[in-house]
């Protein structure tokens, strides 16, 4: 039985789910406050950083088309 593909959508899916509350969360508290300019500017570091960290950790664009053989 290949049970890591049910696992991984489940994963992916919660991993979602978060991001989505997070951002939700994120967008009603601190963006909502006093230091406006600062928070986006924090989160946009954050966005960008996360953009560099996904392009290095992908070795090509092979493991998009089939991670079997990436991992």
């Amino acid at each position: 039985m290949n049970w890591t593909k049910p696992l991984s959508v489940g994963v992916t899916a919660l991993v979602v789910v978060l991001a989505v509350g997070g951002a939700v969360e994120l967008a009603r508290t601190t963006l909502a406050g006093e230091y406006v300019a600062a928070a986006a500017a924090v989160v946009g570091f954050l966005i960008a950083a996360l953009t560099v960290a996904i392009a290095a950790g992908a070795r090509s664009r092979e493991w998009l088309s089939n991670p079997d053989s990436y991992w």
